[in-house]
């Protein structure tokens, strides 16, 4: 079974407590902090597990915005996709009912798919982290020719991003 490329926003983070492999909290905040803004997320405590869930208003408030400006880098092809998306998700009064549109899974550019990753606490220490992933992008297998859409995605978000004009001189291939 093939592996697929996506990108998407962190709803939740799930850490099983019996997997931390002895790394305090504390450790575990750190390290989800040098890849994730953890100020977007609620932190809960429970039995078994450590759970940091994205926060209702800045999913309500800040989604859509997010969305129209990921989506205008992107291939113009999805164009009319990406409409129904953000029709749809103006239609979703709460977090609930956004996040449940995308566990329906009635659109290939939003979706919630659970994906297994980890954060290394230390060079011999790791923990296993559990995602939900609001996955706004999802490429095919990961065979050479799926790559062209992401591709144009990465060179426009560098032009985006840079204030150099040299910057629209910035390709990105696969060779």
């Amino acid at each position: 079974m093939g592996k697929h490329l996506q990108l998407g926003i962190c709803n939740q983070i799930i850490i099983r407590k019996d997997r931390m492999e002895k790394a305090s909290i504390d450790q575990i905040n750190i390290e989800l902090a040098n890849r994730l803004d953890m100020d977007l997320f609620d932190f809960e405590e429970r039995n078994e597990y450590l759970i940091f869930t994205i926060k209702e208003n800045v999913l309500e408030e800040q989604l859509s915005k997010f969305l129209v400006e990921q989506f205008n880098l992107y291939d113009e092809k999805y164009e009319r996709e990406f409409s129904l998306i953000l029709t749809e998700i103006a239609k979703r009064q709460t977090s609930a009912e956004i996040v449940k549109l995308a566990t329906d899974k009635e659109f290939l550019f939003f979706q919630q798919n659970n994906i297994h990753d980890f954060v290394d606490i230390s060079p011999w220490q790791s923990a296993d982290v559990d995602i939900s992933l609001l996955v706004i992008f999802f490429e095919g297998k990961l065979l050479m020719e799926s790559y062209n859409s992401y591709l144009h995605y990465l060179e426009k978000l560098v032009r985006a991003s840079s204030q150099q004009s040299i910057a629209g001189a910035f390709r990105a291939f696969i060779d």
